[in-house]
């Protein structure tokens, strides 16, 4: 009995020996790319032509290696949301490759519109080259909703929240009085 014991304790220390040796070794090793920030900021308005105004906007989008390599040549993409164009506009660089834990600011400096309302804009980055294989390590998308207000008016009464708030403790207030 005390002889199964010792060897199931050697078989069992054999054993945590190998995971702690071989652990580190046999981790896989990849890029993860992921979508840490997207900023859209207005540069200028146009004056109005006919009715229409025209903004100009800068587009930023920042990447993040998160993994343990070098990730492939990524290339970041915004979907132009007008109808008719429909076409997909390229940020600068053009293609990065990011080191592990590095991030990379892709722009767009100068994106015109005549929208208004809520815009989405859908971003998606991914393998500069065709003959990369697409993972999720390596490609995804992101989509930013840019509200521009243009003429439109707002009807809220400012302050009404805090108006119903006092009224709620007035009435608790006044409860507890009565029962008293």
């Amino acid at each position: 009995m005390k002889s199964k014991r010792t060897l199931f304790l050697a078989m069992l220390f054999v054993s945590l020996s190998f995971i702690m040796l071989l652990g580190p070794v046999c981790t896989a090793q990849q890029a993860t790319v992921s979508i840490k920030n997207v900023n859209v900021q207005l540069i200028e308005t146009r004056p109005p032509v006919g009715g229409t105004t025209i903004r100009e906007y800068k587009i930023s989008v920042i990447l993040l290696n998160s993994g343990d390599i070098q990730s492939v040549n990524i290339t970041v993409k915004f979907k132009e949301p007008q109808p008719g164009i429909g076409g997909n506009l390229t940020m600068q660089p053009e293609s990065y490759s990011l080191m592990p834990n590095e991030t990379k600011t892709f722009v767009f400096g100068n994106w015109p519109t005549p929208l208004s309302g809520d815009i989405p804009i859908n971003i998606s980055f991914g393998p500069a080259s065709h003959n990369i294989l697409v993972t999720p390590e390596n490609s995804g998308y992101y989509v930013y909703t840019l509200s521009i207000n243009g003429d439109k008016k707002t009807t809220s009464t400012p302050g009404f929240e805090i108006a119903c708030i006092l009224v709620a403790i007035m009435v608790l207030v006044m409860g507890r009085r009565i029962k008293k």
